[in-house]
């Protein structure tokens, strides 16, 4: 129990510190008065996740650890951009197409668990889950990939 609470404690105090450093500076004025800006919308969203970090069981606090530190390598995600269009991609390119395949792999994971839930089965999501959650997204137009591509060339 004492390492989940110092490892609360240190989820805490970095998003405190991200807090800290992302808050609007103050100015002085030529009276010396400090002038204070709004609150930003980042301020007040870092905020609102550091409540809902600190109310996080043991078991969601790994997941959300895992998820924060998960990610594709660039190298991967290089090669394979490379394969399929032939061009080498910029790093900025690889560092965008890494995080839309995170959110991507995301949605097919929500989906595949909502399929489990209707399928009323529990414990780890199976390979028809996650079938059934692509032809789901697919079928909604969320996915935004098709195998059923029609011809541009009209046939004679």
């Amino acid at each position: 129990k004492q390492w989940y609470q110092r490892r609360v404690r240190g989820v805490k105090e970095r998003l405190k510190a991200e807090l800290a450093s992302s808050q609007p500076g103050t100015s002085g004025s030529a009276t010396g008065a400090k002038e204070v800006s709004a609150p930003e919308p980042e301020t007040e969203e870092k905020a609102k996740l550091q409540v809902l970090v600190s109310a996080l069981s043991e078991e969601q606090l790994d997941r959300y650890e895992a998820f924060r530190r998960s990610k594709f390598p660039q190298s991967m995600m290089r090669k394979t951009v490379h394969g399929m269009t032939g061009v080498m991609p910029s790093s900025n390119c690889c560092i965008a197409l890494s995080g839309i395949a995170k959110v991507l792999v995301g949605q097919i994971v929500e989906e595949s668990l909502e399929v489990q839930d209707s399928l009323k089965e529990t414990g780890p999501i199976h390979p028809k889950h996650i079938r059934d959650a692509v032809r789901r997204l697919r079928n909604k137009g969320q996915l935004g990939i098709s195998h059923h591509r029609k011809s541009k060339l009209k046939r004679l």
